[in-house]
């Protein structure tokens, strides 16, 4: 009679009870004995899980949801129901490309250094593995899913299905393309949702900058000397460049005889008018608003509503533009105070101070978000809404 090892070794014992349960096939709801009588039939019982990025190693998180959905899993396997755990893989897109991104500078590499199709190959491979990984150590958490049904987010049946959902909901008129603005990274170059921003309170210089009238109305109030145009705040002067106007609000009553006015442009010499909004809080600053549709959320809307245009003075790598003049191609920050000193030199600055504000980065490289208008698909929920 063989005899048994004194230490219990739970690695080889769990991989051979697993390996049991896989070959018997019971983890396929089809393979599970079931009854003829209808009395006696019963009801059908299936998760998808979450599928996890294919992209490195499980967490803890991945061990609590493995464990809450298996306990329910053979709850109602052991009732005798109809039991489909459904595994899969996601192959995480951006996420994937950040960790592989990692990986490459840490070899000393960089993505810019292979062709697009060479470059798509390493990252499959570098997902399949992960995936690969990332299956073992859910087996080794005893997850009794279906294997024989697992799915992965880049399988050609799924992209099959995603293509058909998509024109499914075209031809019904749900979907829609626009132009809104997105939160954007000027490092990886992608757009972030809100959910993907990690804000952090910060203090940065905001600025008063006097807008002078413009030409057309500057006799008007040349009587008045204490009147010689409207001062607004901000703390990204380096956008004025692609300012379109100044709002007030409509029953603010110390601007209300300049709607329909104009004041010129600093460093540019351009006249843009003077709107009413009611979206612009008369309380906060000077209670006058620069817009700039390009390069915020709020003013977007704006713009949108009184049919402006929206010049873009900061590209896709966080470099002003050539509607800059000399400023063209500095990044963000030196362009900010480049901007101040000539603001200062030309005494269109009034004043700076320190102020406290919440600012969006990269949850990934902490690079401050930089918002940009792109074309975006939506989806019309209402409709939907009413049918659920």
């Amino acid at each position: 009679m063989k005899e048994l090892d004194k230490r219990y070794n739970a690695e080889n014992v769990e991989t051979r009870i697993y390996s049991m349960w896989e070959k018997s096939g019971y983890f396929n709801p089809d393979n599970l004995p079931s009854s003829k009588s209808k009395s006696q039939r019963k009801s059908a019982f299936c998760i998808i899980m979450p599928p996890p990025n294919a992209n490195g190693s499980l967490h803890i998180g991945h061990a609590v949801f493995v464990t809450l959905e298996d306990l329910m899993i053979r709850y109602h396997r052991m009732k005798g129901d109809k039991t489909l755990w459904l595994p899969g893989a996601d192959h995480a897109g951006f996420e994937t490309q950040v960790v592989f991104e990692k990986k490459l500078s840490k070899e000393g590499k960089s993505r810019f250094e292979f062709d697009r199709k060479t470059l798509y190959k390493k990252m499959m491979d570098f997902t399949l593995s992960n995936k690969s990984h990332m299956e073992n150590q859910l087996r080794k958490l005893g997850a009794s899913c279906d294997w024989s049904r697992e799915k992965f987010t880049l399988d050609k049946d799924i992209i099959k299905i995603v293509y058909q959902t998509f024109l499914e909901l075209h031809k019904d008129k749900l979907l829609y393309r626009d132009l809104r603005p997105v939160n954007w990274c000027t490092k990886h170059q992608t757009s972030l949702s809100e959910l993907e921003l990690k804000y952090t309170e910060q203090v940065d210089k905001i600025y008063e900058i006097k807008y002078p009238f413009g030409v057309q109305d500057l006799k008007e109030y040349e009587s008045t000397p204490d009147i010689d145009g409207i001062t607004i705040i901000t703390t990204r002067p380096e956008t004025m460049f692609a300012d379109v106007a100044i709002a007030v609000h409509p029953n603010d009553k110390k601007y209300k005889k300049y709607i329909g006015k104009t004041v010129e442009l600093p460093l540019v010499g351009r006249d843009i008018p003077i709107i009413a909004d009611s979206a612009v809080d008369p309380k906060f600053g000077t209670g006058a608003l620069k817009i700039t549709p390009a390069h915020d959320p709020l003013d977007f809307e704006i713009g949108k509503r009184h049919k402006l245009p929206s010049p873009i003075a900061i590209n896709k790598y966080g470099k002003l533009t050539d509607i800059c003049g000399e400023f063209e191609n500095l990044k963000v920050l030196e362009a900010r105070e480049k901007v101040v000193k000539k603001l200062d030199e030309l005494g269109y600055l009034k004043e700076s101070k320190d102020y406290k504000h919440m600012v969006g980065h990269c949850y990934k490289c902490n690079r401050i978000i930089e918002p940009r208008i792109l074309p975006q698909w939506f989806i019309k929920a209402e409709p939907l809404a009413k049918k659920a």
